[in-house]
């Protein structure tokens, strides 16, 4: 049996007072990449360009924006973003950059624990001190429950307003995040066999993987594919499954099973945790030679690269499928052979639904108080929350993708559901080029949410508007409607009560105190390492083995504390969150 003593995951720093600090310095030692060195880049700039770093969109790209949205930005400002990548770890860089004491201007934060630490340091500008150059943001109505909550329960002891939080508005009820996909046509081969609970996709995908071993260049074809790059205190990937039965396991915290349903929460470690089923699940995968062994050490890069080119069999995120499912791709409108990644849904499960969010998300924006232009980043953050700005974003030009009918109604043109259909390959013919997605993709969480209805009859979103919900989908997808029953995959889920409606309580938990993240991220070290061993244990026994070793190591190293606060932190959160949901 492999012993966690022989792995390299890191040496572990006490965080007493200074403890984020030390561990914030370890990390600007390991990185790379260099703000000092950004900086100079920045410095040969000119003009109305200003820096960002926008976590919320994990990218290798950097340089000047440029593209159909970019050219509207300089349009109506005259401003230029100079993006710096973010790539992967982009959690250890945010943190290299308030070590090293300046930060980009523009910053895109994931969390308020980030946020605390850049406050702390000084090095956030107080938004509330330039109402009059931010009206979009202080004078709009829909952001006000955002702005008060985040006031309150964001921030320090003067009660500004330093972070601008996304996804503000109603949610999607068409879209779902989490959601187990299988390749459709080596489904159909097999007969469409029912699904009642998770460990049927073991024996479907195994017979899938009879009839279709290769995909159409030859290459091998795996029934589950995994990455490990975006792992912080679990294997994430693993942990995922959880939201196929409404249990959170990333917003409240990665070691913690928050059930939306009961309200209830626990831990991972738990005997009969959840995240130890998805832990033997993916082990009987490998045991079946249904896994693919570079798992522990792919990035999500290589795993989407794999999905594209059809060689993974299930999908458990609802955007995981590289560019296989677009039409360009040739598989879903084929008529001698449809194909797609295609919903499939086991009959006991609950898809986690993400609830509205009248204070938004804890994805935030915000200006460096560094910033050599406050005037010009304002008028950026009061561009990007102008509700004309997001629309234009999510929807593209008017006249190119949609338009308003007679009565005053929004619609896709014809010409125009190529761009979309095609949304990451089919360039706009405008100044600029690009394509749908990158109107977006810079930022991923705009101020408002997709369906949100803002002074109009209709969503500000194309996504939500009553053509694009009546239009005739594509062949794969009317072939996976018509095996439901149902209009739309929203529609087949209410009818059989599949989902799990959360509560804004997930975004309402306090910043984790310096110490408590010090167990946290000690007992992390183990659980995401001994994850990938348990996956990967030679039979049942090594995996109790390991299960065990991992569980003792953890509570010697005060999980029982870490239970205990969330327990306490949860039960304070569905409190506050009644005062935003009235419930």
């Amino acid at each position: 049996m492999k012993s966690y003593r022989k792995k390299h995951i890191g040496k572990y720093i006490k965080a007493g007072k200074y403890g984020v600090l030390s561990v914030i310095c370890m990390l600007s030692a390991l990185l790379t990449a260099c703000a000092g060195t950004e900086e100079e880049d920045t410095e040969t700039s000119k003009g109305y360009t200003l820096t960002a770093f926008i976590q919320q969109s994990v990218s290798d790209e950097t340089g000047i924006w440029n593209n159909w949205a970019a050219e509207k930005l300089k349009e109506d400002t005259g401003i230029m973003l100079d993006f710096y990548p973010t790539g992967d770890n982009v959690e250890k860089k945010i943190l290299q950059y308030i070590v090293a004491g300046e930060i980009p201007d523009i910053i895109g934060f994931k969390g308020t624990d980030q946020v605390q630490y850049a406050l702390d340091a000084g090095l956030l500008l107080p938004l509330e001190k330039y109402k009059d150059e931010l009206p979009n943001l202080f004078e709009n109505e829909i952001y006000a429950d955002a702005i008060e909550y985040t006031k309150s329960n964001v921030g320090d002891e003067s009660g500004l307003l330093y972070v601008m939080p996304t996804s503000i508005g109603e949610n999607g009820m068409n879209a779902y995040n989490w959601i187990p996909l299988l390749q459709w046509s080596a489904y159909k081969e097999i007969g469409t066999p029912p699904l009642s609970t998770l460990e049927d996709y073991l024996d479907v995908v195994e017979e899938m993987m009879k009839v279709k071993p290769l995909n159409e260049n030859g290459e091998k074809i795996y029934g589950f594919s995994l990455f490990s790059d975006w792992d912080k205190n679990t294997a994430l990937e693993v942990a995922t499954l959880s939201f196929y039965y409404g249990i959170d396991t990333e917003y409240v915290s990665d070691l913690m099973e928050t059930n939306v349903i009961t309200r209830e929460i626990s831990s991972v470690l738990d005997e009969d945790s959840f995240y130890k089923r998805a832990l033997h699940f993916y082990f009987e995968a490998n045991q079946r030679g249904l896994l693919d062994p570079e798992s522990v050490t792919q990035t999500y890069k290589n795993a989407s690269e794999k999905y594209s080119e059809g060689r993974v069999m299930f999908s458990y995120f609802s955007w995981l499928t590289g560019s296989y499912n677009l039409a360009s791709s040739g598989h879903v409108n084929n008529e001698n052979d449809v194909d797609g990644y295609a919903t499939i849904v086991a009959d006991d499960m609950k898809l986690y639904e993400a609830p509205n969010q009248t204070v938004g998300r804890n994805w935030y924006f915000a200006i460096s108080s560094s910033c050599k232009d406050v005037d010009k980043a304002c008028e950026l953050l009061n561009w990007l929350y102008d509700e004309d700005t997001i629309s234009y974003l999510y929807n593209g030009p008017q006249g190119i993708i949609w338009d308003y009918d007679e009565s005053g109604e929004p619609y896709v043109l014809e010409d125009g559901w190529k761009y979309v259909d095609n949304s990451e390959t089919a360039e706009l013919p405008v100044d600029g080029g690009g394509t749908l997605l990158d109107g977006s993709y810079a930022f991923n969480a705009l101020g408002i949410q997709a369906q949100t209805f803002v002074n109009s009859a209709y969503s500000i979103s194309y996504r939500y508007w009553p053509t694009t919900l009546d239009r005739s989908p594509t062949l794969m997808q009317q072939e996976v409607l018509d095996f439901l029953g149902t209009n739309t995959l929203g529609d087949y889920l209410r009818q059989h009560d599949m989902i799990a409606k959360s509560t804004q309580a997930v975004n309402m938990l306090p910043v984790i105190p310096d110490r408590m993240q010090s167990i946290i991220t000690k007992i992390g070290e183990y659980v995401q390492a001994y994850s990938w061993d348990i996956i990967y244990a030679k039979d049942e026994e090594e995996f109790n083995l390991l299960w065990e070793e991992m569980r003792t190591l953890a509570y010697n190293n005060n999980m029982d504390v870490v239970e205990a606060y969330y327990e306490n932190a949860w039960k304070k959160a569905l409190n506050t969150a009644q005062q935003y949901e009235g419930e």
